[in-house]
């Protein structure tokens, strides 16, 4: 269970998404920044881009999937914040099956951790041609070794191991909807994880 005045990366679907209207709330949401924080709001939002075809003649930076966006703010201010109808009503929470202590179903917002969403917007940032998002999230959530990347552009970089394609790669799984492989990590540029580290990065289980 969250607590609901806490800061926390919520990963958000978009109603009735398309490039023009995420593009669209993606600058509202920062012209919107400043104006909050004069009210003790902090508000951050994140969409991955990738250098894709935007129409049949022109080739763009774009987000990845159009129907989801990431927000970090407290959950109290932005389910009040989603009054302004016009900027943040098309936003929704992402939910996950859970259980209550006398183990009846439940469901509970996805959260993601604030060290989770900083090595994803690092790795999906650099705009190197070495990094691809994984069109199937669900394969790169499965069980498999964690480890630090220790040298390099990504030293600190917290994944799984998975061959990708036919080469090892770092796998970072921000959600069930959205994964990206740094492509051929050499081995010994790597650390494997403790399972205690495993547990506080919150790598045991698909849902966070």
């Amino acid at each position: 269970m969250i607590k609901e005045n806490d800061y926390h990366w919520f990963p958000m679907r978009i109603r009735h998404a398309s490039l023009q209207r995420l593009q669209s709330l993606l600058d509202n949401l920062n012209k919107e920044k400043e104006r909050l924080e004069k009210e003790n709001i902090l508000l951050d939002a994140y969409a991955p881009m990738r250098f894709i075809k935007v129409n049949m003649s022109k080739m763009d930076f774009a987000p990845y999937l159009l129907n989801y966006i990431f927000v970090r703010s407290t959950f109290t201010d932005i389910v009040s914040l989603k009054s302004n109808k016009q900027l943040f009503e098309p936003l929704r929470f992402v939910m996950h099956p859970a259980y209550d202590e006398k183990y009846n179903p439940n469901k509970e917002v996805v959260v993601i951790p604030d060290k989770r969403m900083e090595d994803y917007r690092r790795v999906t940032q650099s705009e190197r041609d070495d990094i691809i998002f994984l069109r199937d999230p669900q394969y790169a959530a499965k069980p498999s070794q964690a480890v630090q990347i220790i040298e390099g552009d990504f030293a600190g970089v917290i994944g799984k191991i998975k061959r990708v394609r036919g080469k090892r790669c770092v796998v970072l799984t921000i959600s069930d909807m959205q994964a990206a492989a740094i492509v051929d990590v050499h081995q010994n540029h790597l650390r494997f994880l403790t399972e205690v580290e495993i547990h506080d990065y919150g790598l045991e289980a698909v849902h966070i």
